[in-house]
């Protein structure tokens, strides 16, 4: 990550940056005009002062999940009891969104294993061979009337072992297309009708 971009995040390195800048020895232009550029640092993160950094890293990169162990369907790890961890906040750090515990499960819920682009609705129709039609169901929220709306949209989907049946509550997640109208398959029946 380069210097310049890593000022842009974290606008406290401006001081670190021109302390680095002065560091590195300057070279001529080629062109033999009176213009200097820098030389490239060659190393990754610039030096700060220990007791903003962590702050500083906190803030801006809170939403980042820059550890090693981290994985795609991490549900960001479970929340630190509130009155533990409000009680050893300094106002400082209480007056920093990110640092409230829970905000990172706020802002990137938990993925767990869902595939990408799965939608979950009901069979409305299996009468045709290795298809189904799925409703899924959206809400909005009209702010004038305060009201939910329900959008319904219906999905084909591909049922190659025909096992779904009308009324079940299926996943199905997008493929390549199959045919004109169906490029999604169900991955699973979550919930056959009739079962609680």
């Amino acid at each position: 990550m380069s210097l310049s971009l890593l000022t842009r995040r974290l606008p406290g390195l401006k001081l670190a940056q021109r302390a680095v800048a002065q560091s590195l020895p300057a070279k001529l232009s080629p062109s033999g005009g009176n213009r200097c550029d820098l030389a490239p640092p060659q190393f990754a993160c610039p030096v700060i002062s220990h007791t903003t950094s962590t702050l500083l890293l906190q803030r801006h990169f809170s939403s980042m999940n820059l550890s090693s162990d981290a994985t795609d369907d991490d549900d960001g790890g479970s929340v630190t009891p509130i009155n533990a961890a409000l009680s050893s906040m300094t106002n400082v750090e209480l007056a920093e969104m990110s640092t409230i515990p829970g905000w990172n499960l706020v802002h990137h819920p938990p993925r767990r294993n869902t595939p990408r682009g799965a939608l979950v609705g009901k069979v409305v129709s299996d009468k045709m061979q290795k298809t189904v039609n799925v409703a899924v169901d959206r809400y909005r929220i009209v702010p004038k009337y305060r009201k939910r709306l329900r959008f319904t949209k219906k999905f084909m989907a591909h049922d190659e072992h025909e096992v779904c049946n009308v009324g079940d509550l299926v996943m199905i997640v997008p493929c390549q297309k199959i045919s004109r109208h169906k490029h999604f398959m169900v991955r699973e029946i979550i919930r056959a009708k009739g079962q609680l």
